[in-house]
């Protein structure tokens, strides 16, 4: 078994793979030449590493973002642990596993699809169930589904975070619903299980989470009118209606227009949507803040860049 960066001890022998993070030719202190400076980082953390040869050859193979294989003995430096790296190549495998390099969720898949499964037993509009069920017979996208991440950085940034998100707010919209009989809970809860469909063609997973070509020229929303769209349209009799809200509470799940929300909410269940995703996903932020502190005895953590604060913990 490989050994993880959380795991790497001063004066241990390092043969390991790992994600490129960044690179930067820097000067050497006597002014003759130039070493490499790279951050390696898997789903423990990150380590400095340094390259004094062969430099030029090692900066001009790689690039950041890939996956390279690394030979070297860690050191202690200023107090900090960084890898003297005596080799760094490539790894060419395509198959190298994400779950390495990107942290998993929580959640346990089986028991995640086995929840998904159960709330979408629990609709009684049938319209809703064919359509969910008609999704969830698609392989190719449930395979997604389980894989996706719902977000590059600050929420759920996780392998499967995108369906620990989906039934984060699921749960609560069943709670919810119940308190206010106005609400089509129905309604708000196909929304919740669809809002965020085109994440699954946002996002990829590798070394890292990032955007594919159509997540960055058309973003998850786009892409999950259109998704959801291709669904609607293989079940004949499929109200008019209510193929409207749900693309609706896709389009409007953002909120506000500063929010790149190209509608705001303009029923009850597309605005309790938008609530549901902002709540869930703070509360993934605010724990995962927490967390991740170094020292778990510290009241408050660093600056949060996704909360813009300091969070003070229990």
């Amino acid at each position: 078994m490989e050994i993880l960066i959380e795991q790497l001890q001063p004066g241990q022998e390092v043969n390991g793979t790992f994600a490129l993070k960044s690179k930067k030719l820097l000067p050497l202190r006597n002014g003759t030449g130039q070493y490499l400076a790279v951050t390696l980082g898997d789903k423990t953390g990150q380590v400095e590493g340094r390259i004094w040869e062969p430099v030029y050859e090692t900066h001009y193979s790689c690039r950041v973002g890939d996956i390279v294989q690394v030979q070297g003995r860690v050191e202690e430096y200023n107090g900090r642990m960084q890898i003297n790296i005596s080799s760094m190549l490539v790894c060419r495998d395509a198959d190298a596993d994400p779950a390495r390099f990107i942290p998993v969720s929580k959640l346990d898949p089986d028991s995640a699809r086995s929840r998904l499964y159960s709330v979408i037993a629990s609709l009684r509009n049938q319209h809703l169930k064919d359509l969910l069920s008609l999704i969830l017979s698609d392989d190719h996208f449930l395979q997604a589904l389980l894989m996706s991440p719902a977000a590059k950085r600050n929420h759920q940034a996780t392998i499967g975070g995108l369906l620990e998100h989906s039934l984060g707010m699921a749960a609560a919209a069943e709670q919810i619903a119940p308190v206010y009989p106005q609400i089509d809970r129905d309604l708000l809860v196909a929304g919740v299980l669809l809002h965020d469909l085109g994440k699954v063609e946002e996002y990829r997973t590798g070394a890292d989470i990032d955007f594919t070509d159509e997540g960055r020229l058309l973003g998850h929303i786009v892409l999950g009118v259109q998704l959801l769209d291709k669904y609607i349209c293989r079940l004949p009799g499929f109200p008019a209606e209510l193929r409207v809200k749900l693309l609706h509470m896709i389009v409007s799940h953002h909120g506000q227009y500063e929010w790149q929300s190209p509608k705001r909410p303009k029923f009850l269940e597309a605005a309790i949507l938008h609530h549901l995703d902002m709540i869930d996903a703070e509360i993934d932020m605010f724990s995962s803040a927490a967390a991740s502190r170094e020292n778990q005895d510290d009241r408050w953590t660093g600056w949060v860049k996704g909360l813009d604060r300091y969070v003070f913990c229990k």
